[in-house]
């Protein structure tokens, strides 16, 4: 991901927008990415300083400076950099500078005997069960620049530099109060999909039909929020290369915050898919996918499936659960969403639509640190709230289940 000292932007009329690639730069930039992609390929087994030296080596234009270095971050993004495993560094350290203190008490000042580095270095080999040549590598080995390169993401230089230019809208992502999305020909699967995006980065959001059945997604920025500013605005960038896949016909409006001044600002995208919809092979949240597998473990009469229906209240919002549970004797269906820790403010939203008609029988999972009383919805409504501490039982939502099969009955049938 680009930090915004890293992209250029242009601003006029109250409008941000990324600077495109000029056709000169995006030819010397392809030259530049492919050396930087052959560097980090050759690089693998070697250390970071190594890396370095070799990208420091690859020629390019001065005019290019913040192109280059937002480049030179993608590719470093996509290695892996690892602590050697075969050695110990302090204990190295602590070996070698004892024999080095041990040896130079032992000269005396009236002999020329000069200091024996060899000496120590082989001692300290001895005591270590190293070879000599490794002491003096294994010695800084945890230093960041002697790190090894274990590992590199491929992709070629064109992808690189195609990746830059969306990493650059991506940079200003991360500064936005609001995203709104809308979808003007919604496609069901591209929604789904979308929506799955949505939940599995735990963003906040609004949905809901406008009146010529485009989906409009608003979408609370990372400059909305008091805390894990940096954590949700990444998480909030991660969804802009889906968009080309959710459908046809959408476009982004976004609020944004630009500068030390903050200084208020529109950005906008539009585009068509280039790709069929992403369909729903996006994987569950780790939290709601060990919940369904505790469920799958459990004799119960409630079995559980991904939840791929969007539940939709017209005029008020549309909600999107996780995962469905039937009762295998009765066929009855109730849906649970795990909401994002971020803000309180969606729980309530989640509340306002169902004292508002959502017929659907659903129980919505919150964290405790939200400080939200599960006795916010009465129990003649067909939804409930789950406060759990931790991490979410397998058990306490069974019992939810059952109490809401009442509600399932008049609110549910199959």
């Amino acid at each position: 991901m680009l930090t915004t000292d890293l992209i250029r932007v242009r601003r006029r009329d109250g409008r941000i927008s990324a600077s495109p690639l000029r056709e000169a730069e995006r030819k010397r930039l392809l030259a530049v990415a492919d050396a930087y992609v052959a560097a980090a390929l050759a690089g693998v087994g070697r250390t970071r300083g190594e890396f370095d030296a070799a990208c420091d080596d690859v020629p390019s234009a001065a005019t290019d400076y913040k192109l280059v270095k937002g480049l030179r971050k993608l590719v470093r993004d996509r290695c892996t950099f690892e602590v050697r495993e075969d050695v110990d560094p302090p204990a190295v350290r602590r070996a070698v500078f004892a024999l080095a203190a041990e040896a130079r008490r032992a000269l005396n000042d009236e002999d020329d005997t000069a200091f024996d580095r060899d000496a120590v270095i082989g001692a300290a080999a001895t005591r270590l069960d190293l070879a000599a040549e490794e002491v003096p590598t294994a010695l800084f080995a945890d230093l960041k620049a002697n790190h090894v390169l274990t590992a590199f993401d491929a992709l070629g230089g064109p992808d690189l530099v195609n990746r830059y230019e969306i990493a650059q809208q991506q940079a200003i992502l991360l500064r936005a109060v609001r995203v709104v999305v809308t979808f003007r020909r919604p496609d069901p699967s591209g929604l789904r999909f979308f929506f799955r995006r949505l939940k599995f980065h735990r963003l906040l959001y609004r949905a809901s039909r406008l009146p010529d059945d485009a989906c409009r997604v608003e979408i609370d920025g990372p400059f909305s929020l008091f805390q894990s500013v940096t954590t949700y605005g990444l998480q909030l960038a991660m969804l802009l290369p889906v968009l080309p896949a959710c459908g046809p016909g959408w476009e982004l409006e976004a609020d944004i915050r630009w500068g030390s001044e903050q200084q208020p600002l529109e950005f906008r995208l539009e585009g068509e898919p280039s790709a069929k919809a992403g369909g729903d092979d996006l994987r569950l949240p780790d939290d709601v996918a060990r919940l369904r597998d505790q469920f799958d473990g459990m004799r119960t009469p409630w079995n559980v499936a991904v939840a791929h229906d969007l539940l939709d209240l017209p005029g008020v919002g549309l909600c999107v659960p996780d995962l469905v549970f039937t009762h295998e004797e009765n066929g009855r269906r109730v849906y649970l969403e795990v909401l994002g820790y971020w803000s309180r403010e969606a729980v309530w939203r989640r509340v306002d639509l169902v004292e508002a008609g959502l017929p659907q029988p659903i129980v919505f999972a919150v964290s405790r640190r939200l400080r939200v009383s599960e006795e916010v919805l009465d129990e003649d409504l067909p939804g409930r709230l789950y406060v759990y501490k931790g991490v979410m039982s397998a058990r306490a939502v069974e019992e939810l289940l059952d109490a809401s099969l009442p509600s399932a009955a008049a609110g549910d049938r199959p």
